[in-house]
């Protein structure tokens, strides 16, 4: 079993995203709650009914994989907040990584695996 699918099978995540602005992001969402994960939303990017953070989320530290949709930039503070409440996973979508972000996260001693949950996950609808 690959990376990927290891992380695939973690029961909860959180997806880090413009929510109301990116419907790929609502899409891997659905496709995680479909397959029984429980899902914590959060929004860098303005105030909403999400999280800001990743630190705001109560039990943050039971969460096991981070799904990032969001561009390097934004994901590097994003893979520090994962890495200070203990997050081990990064599941890093099409055009949310660059190197120093993987340099990022596997310094802080994260899995890190670069692909498409819509793609890697088959929904059980």
């Amino acid at each position: 079993m690959g990376r990927g699918e290891e992380m695939l099978d973690k029961r909860t995540w959180v997806v880090v995203g413009n929510h109301g602005r990116n419907p790929i992001v609502a899409s891997l969402v659905d496709r995680l709650e479909s397959n029984g994960k429980v899902v914590y939303r959060v929004n860098p990017y303005k105030k909403s009914d999400d999280f800001e953070s990743i630190r705001d989320i109560p039990g943050a530290r039971d969460i096991e994989c981070l799904n990032l949709v969001v561009n390097p930039q934004v994901g590097m503070s994003v893979i520090e907040d994962a890495a200070m409440v203990g997050i081990n996973n990064v599941f890093i979508q099409p055009g949310a990584s660059n190197p120093d972000l993987i340099q990022l996260a596997t310094s802080k001693g994260m899995e890190v695996h670069e692909g498409c949950v819509l793609v890697e996950l088959k929904s059980k609808l």
